[in-house]
């Protein structure tokens, strides 16, 4: 799509092949400013980072990770050795003042989304959003009022409905 963001992708085995190396500590939590320091992410990343379930296989390290965005797989590939996968929204702003905080004379508070496939998105516990432990019991991830079921439009066969009755009765009474 023309403007949606790109990311920097970070394969599963790439970060173990650091790992292993001992450029990055998975003792330590791993964030993007440890990926832009270990040079496992050429150059600054522009919109944020999604790590791809890529040599999966060869993952067997436990780590503490936030990032932009995971597939499903490399979370379930994470957590299957004990890790943990958090997805945070960044802007560029706030990319900057993670990566290169001497830049900044008070380090600035990170931005929180605004559009709302990004609030869905960091909402749901299945992306490990980190807006996921603010969902109450029972509530979803989406910001509708209610969801769509069977009696709304557009999903499935719809009951006859107050205003839908009122105009059958109307109908009915007329002569002609």
């Amino acid at each position: 799509m023309q403007f949606s963001p790109v990311m920097s992708p970070l394969n599963l085995d790439k970060l173990q092949s650091w790992i292993d190396k001992g450029r990055i500590d998975p003792s330590k939590p791993i964030t993007l400013k440890e990926l832009v320091e270990s040079r496992c992410l050429h150059g600054t990343p522009k919109n944020g980072v999604k790590i791809l379930a890529k040599g999966k296989e060869a993952f067997k390290t436990p780590i503490d990770i936030t990032v932009s965005r995971a597939s499903q797989e490399a979370i379930k590939a994470i957590e299957a050795v004990g890790g943990k996968v958090t997805t945070r929204y960044f802007t560029k702003h706030s990319i900057k003042s993670v990566v290169y905080p001497s830049l900044f004379k008070i380090q600035p508070r990170l931005a929180n989304p605004t559009a709302r496939k990004d609030i869905e998105y960091y909402r749901d516990p299945k992306h490990r959003g980190y807006l996921s432990d603010t969902l109450k019991e029972g509530e979803s991830p989406s910001l509708f009022w209610k969801l769509p079921g069977p009696n709304r439009v557009g999903a499935g066969p719809r009951t006859m409905g107050e205003g839908d009755k009122r105009k059958k009765a109307k109908e009915e009474n007329k002569l002609f």
